[in-house]
């Protein structure tokens, strides 16, 4: 056993499980605590991908970035106001080296790129499967359980194991106490919060009831863990720790509503990437009132004024050939009732009452001139294969730096759109809380002292429980980059330290 003090991680999903693996790297050893019975958290269900600038995907796809034009687009979403660029520095240069990390020492699969929304290149990272969250989550949490399975002295793992504080000497963070069993532990050593955020948390008295009262009406995508724990336990320090920016809560524009059961307050995403593939967001009427690929904020804003204008359901449709980019995305779906297949527009209309006027005419001016919501980077995705397609050629897409092909199709005949679609209801749902604990870039939690911020000796934190890293809005593919990149940084610092 080494005489490194252990490290002791609060919460299994990928922050946690990131920030275990390091320790063990760096020579450490682990205690990893859940209050669940199973590890993973939110990031299994994470849908769209994990972002990198400058990685070895994006050069085979000819897609050029750097983590300079990631911190752009990273600080143009936080806002000039909230943008904090030390901890903005660290998550995008960090980035490249994240994603050869789940790549090199895990074989995870990341070789699809795509680009979402508020992002200017093609950067967020997935495996062929579809389910991202859960290929790299899933792939550390195998690892770290086959090496507390053997057993391995340095790692062990408690679930069901809630903390109820941390432990205090002379301002020094020096371990936990907590519930397992039935009967109360304490565990020394130094401390790594990874416990999550708090989009779960609409109790009366809760942190979204305090921050964001106007929010408690809307479902939410997170499972019952993301009560605000580790933001709770530091807070109930003699010197509490400083938090930021509670009030900054994401609401994803797209969660299912299932129509066995409309009114539940959990959702299943719809991935971002439906709208990457191509699919359209129409209104009650047939017509689009967006771009989709836009900032989940703006998307999210559009959809409220759509819905409080009497203009909904809002329903999200994807045609043939978006569907087969994300194919496994939608035969989930579509099997969870969750999403309809059509067999052509005309059965959709006859279904949903929308006139098939207007959804021809929608799909006619879908990337055509004057079409004033454009189509990000997927034009003609909607036109059908039976169209006289003249020839196709490549282009220099001078927004995305990279070479893209599209279709060049005969105007000179009426399209017929007798392509199958798949289409679902979507609605806003409370997807993810920005604020959280302040950190320093070295992932140490701080207080204030004297006017100033200052790290707490011997705590830590990675994930969704720090705040700051976002500002007013967080970019598609980055909750899984954070988890990863502040996972590491705190684990380094967590083993480093006396």
């Amino acid at each position: 056993m080494s005489n490194i003090p252990r490290t002791i991680v609060v919460g299994g999903g990928l922050a946690g499980l990131s920030t275990a693996h390091t320790v063990l790297e760096r020579g450490g050893s682990v205690l990893l605590l859940d209050k669940k019975p199973s590890l993973g958290g939110n990031s299994v269900k994470a849908s769209s991908g994990i972002n990198g600038a400058g990685t070895e995907a994006q050069r085979a796809l000819q897609v050029e970035d750097t983590a300079e034009m990631f911190y752009k687009d990273t600080a143009s979403s936080a806002g000039p106001d909230l943008a904090r660029p030390e901890l903005i520095t660290a998550l995008t240069a960090n980035s490249a080296s994240a994603i050869a990390w789940l790549t090199d020492t895990f074989n995870v699969d990341l070789s699809v790129v795509s680009r979402l929304g508020g992002h200017t290149v093609s950067r967020t990272h997935r495996d062929k499967s579809g389910a991202p969250g859960w290929a790299i989550t899933s792939a550390l949490m195998k690892k770290l359980t086959a090496l507390a399975d053997e057993p391995d002295p340095r790692v062990e793992i408690a679930k069901s194991a809630r903390v109820v504080r941390l432990l205090e000497e002379s301002a020094v963070v020096v371990g936990v106490e907590y519930e397992v069993g039935g009967s109360r532990v304490e565990a020394r050593g130094n401390v790594v919060l990874a416990t999550g955020g708090y989009a779960a948390d609409s109790s009366p008295d809760g942190l979204l009831a305090q921050h964001r009262p106007d929010l408690l009406a809307l479902a939410t995508t997170n499972g019952d863990h993301a009560t605000g724990d580790g933001l709770r336990l530091a807070l109930a320090l003699a010197a509490p720790a400083a938090v930021c920016d509670l009030t900054q809560v994401q609401v994803h524009p797209t969660g299912f509503v299932d129509p066995a059961h409309p009114d539940a307050k959990t959702k299943f995403l719809a991935a971002e990437a439906l709208r990457g593939a191509g699919g359209l967001l129409l209104d009650a009427h047939g017509a689009r009132f967006v771009r989709e690929v836009e900032r989940r904020d703006v998307v999210t804003e559009a959809m409220q004024t759509v819905e409080g204008a009497g203009r909904g359901p809002v329903r999200l449709v994807l045609g043939e050939r978006a569907v087969e980019e994300v194919k496994k995305h939608c035969d989930f779906y579509v099997s969870k009732n969750l999403m309809k297949r059509y067999s052509n527009a005309a059965a959709f209309a006859e279904d949903t009452g929308i006139p098939l006027d207007n959804i021809l005419s929608t799909f006619a001016s879908y990337g055509q001139d004057g079409d004033r919501f454009g189509t990000g980077t997927f034009r003609l995705l909607f036109l059908s294969l039976s169209h006289d397609i003249l020839h196709s050629y490549t282009i220099l897409d001078s927004s995305r730096c990279m070479l893209t092909t599209f279709l060049a199709v005969s105007t000179t005949k009426s399209y017929t759109y007798t392509e199958a679609l798949c289409v679902a209801i979507i609605t806003p749902v409370v997807h993810y809380t920005m604020g959280g604990l302040t950190i320093d870039p070295s992932a140490r939690v701080t207080h204030t002292r004297d006017g100033k911020l200052v790290p707490i000796p011997g705590l830590w934190a990675a994930g969704e429980v720090i705040g700051g890293v976002h500002g007013r809005n967080r970019l598609a593919g980055s909750s899984l980059l954070e988890a990863v990149v502040f996972g590491r940084i705190a684990g380094t610092g967590a083993v480093g330290a006396p």
